[in-house]
């Protein structure tokens, strides 16, 4: 149904749109709120379906449904989008302000290769009928896949990347949101540049499903580009609109794999077995408001038991990380400022919202780690009981949060100035340690450090000149530091940073390791040998909601 009036015409308004959002609604970056997201996810909604309205009036219903289909299809597959762009954010340490202006240029590539991508697939499907049967089978295929999937990510593996890399001279400073800037005379790339280029190469990996996707529905070129265009304009709205509720679509992974394996079987079953748009279309809406259901009706179930799970053993830590990243608020260096806010309780919401941010980054190691008896048996577990008796034991972390010299001085004020610790005097670092006792369970320990030498060659200050402030460690108290060392080296080989252990804070005596995360990302441990903590028999909590 795509003449060149229509194509033309469909590309201009794309343009235009692109256009007013960027210069006249984004020109400030900043970081977008829940309700302006929500407002603009409305907005691209109706102006979707609007669209798809149209062409039901003026192409007839066939068409208009195809289009609709192919709208929900390429929307629900988005949620995975959002997901791998919050685990690519938060690898980058990205400036909540500038996310909104990345994902600008990422929403662009993704309409030009989507484009490339359908036009390709449309020459393909005209000269070679039979490729419709591999599109069918390359959806089945992804569906299995998705079941279950961990959505990795490891930029560190990106061949573009690493190229890239290599040939363009980067800015090691911070440049707001550009891209490139000029130093000394020559224009360098940012960092920033890095982040588009993982977006976008990330986009291309998943476009392929959802492309192959609406060519299950419809043929026709001008309808399955409209489709994805229009849920990619929508994708940065979406973003910020999930980010806060993602705790909601735990289980769509498994509704996108039904859906994709759907659409599969129906392309496969074609020449035997005719399934309309419309019995389509209602498959695919069942199958994902039925994931979402599920979801909800999970969390709730989780978030009820997860109060009263009590018990003599320690409380099993296989939860879902997504759960756990995204019910707190993002750590980025403008919520870490929170803990010098002057009320206290705010002050421990933050620490307690960190305090899971780390956590969430022990998932798979430390479950892994702990089913070793050896090893599980040095972990020093604290202990807290209820009035009601009930006995809660969790392994005892601290997470180190890096900070820049003015913000540690603030907190620490704000915070009645707690003693700094004693470090060895050859290591490049400041800290003291924050702990909310009476606000929840358990309570939240920080580190807070910083740098002696601000641009300089110690461990905090390379952390702080290549990240920002954030998350820099998590601590992992054990009674006998050497043998967690040779256990992890012998039983998990992993070998320690150090090759021996070396004095730490305060007189213990630790060691180090590099692993990686759940989503790919790299977390420092630090072992830290402490004594037996007793059982804290007086201790009564409660949680603010």
């Amino acid at each position: 149904m795509g003449t060149l009036t229509l194509w033309i015409a469909f590309n201009a308004g794309v343009a235009l749109l692109l256009l007013l959002d960027l210069g006249l609604f984004h020109r400030r970056a900043h970081a977008v709120s829940i309700r302006e997201a929500a407002l603009e996810s409305a907005v691209w909604v109706t102006l979707s379906i609007g669209f798809g309205l149209w062409i039901l009036a003026s192409h007839g219903r066939g068409p208009g449904l195809e289009f609709i289909t192919g709208y929900v299809i390429e929307k629900s597959l988005s949620v995975d989008n959002v997901f791998v762009f919050i685990l690519i954010f938060q690898y980058f340490r990205v400036d909540a302000r500038f996310q909104h202006r990345l994902l600008f240029w990422g929403v662009l590539g993704a309409v030009v290769m989507r484009g490339a991508m359908i036009g390709a697939g449309a020459i393909l499907i005209q000269r070679f009928e039979w490729i419709l049967y591999v599109l069918g089978a390359f959806l089945l295929y992804g569906g299995f896949k998705l079941f279950g999937a961990d959505h990795l990510v490891r930029p560190e593996k990106n061949p573009l990347l690493h190229w890239v890399e290599k040939i363009l001279p980067m800015s090691q400073t911070g440049a707001g949101p550009r891209l490139f800037v000029r130093q000394g005379g020559r224009w360098l790339a940012t960092p920033l540049l890095l982040v588009v280029i993982v977006l976008e190469t990330t986009d291309l990996a998943l476009g392929a499903d959802s492309v192959a996707a609406v060519f299950g529905v419809t043929q026709d070129p001008f309808l399955v580009y409209t489709s994805n265009v229009c849920a990619i304009l929508g994708l940065r709205a979406f973003y910020f609109l999930l980010v806060g509720i993602l705790p909601y679509f735990q289980y769509l992974d498994e509704g996108l794999a039904i859906v994709l394996m759907f659409i599969g079987a129906k392309m496969l079953a074609e020449p035997w077995i005719h399934i309309s748009t419309g019995i389509s279309l209602g498959v695919v809406g069942s199958v994902i408001a039925a994931a979402v259901l599920i979801s909800i009706f999970r969390m709730r179930i989780a978030s009820s038991t997860d109060a009263v799970n009590a018990s003599d053993k320690p409380i099993p830590r296989r939860f879902s990380a997504r759960l756990v990243m995204s019910k707190r608020p993002s750590p980025t260096p403008e919520y870490i400022r929170g803990l010098a806010h002057r009320d206290l309780d705010q002050r421990a919401q933050v620490a307690w919202d960190l305090s899971g941010h780390g956590a969430a980054r022990t998932l798979n190691w430390l479950d892994e780690w702990h089913k070793d008896e050896g090893f599980r048996g040095l972990v020093v577990q604290e202990q807290f009981v209820r009035p009601h008796g009930q006995n809660l034991s969790f392994p005892r972390l601290t997470i180190g949060i890096a900070v820049l010299p003015e913000t540690f001085n603030r907190i620490r004020a704000a915070n009645g100035s707690p003693p700094l610790a004693d470090v060895p005097p050859d290591q490049d670092a400041l800290e003291f340690e924050l702990e909310f006792t009476g606000h929840f369970t358990p309570p939240p320990r920080l580190d807070i450090l910083t740098t002696k030498a601000p641009g300089g060659d110690g461990a905090i200050a390379r952390f702080l000149n290549k990240f920002g402030e954030g998350i820099q460690q998590v601590e992992v108290d054990v009674t006998d530091v050497d043998r967690a060392t040779e256990i992890l080296r012998t039983r998990f080989q992993i070998e320690p940073i150090y090759p021996a252990t070396r004095p730490g804070a305060n007189g213990t005596r630790v060691n180090f390791f590099l692993v990686t995360s759940w989503n790919g990302t790299k977390v420092l441990v630090e072992l830290v040998e402490q004594p037996k903590i007793a059982s804290h028999s007086d201790f009564t909590s409660y949680e603010k909601s």
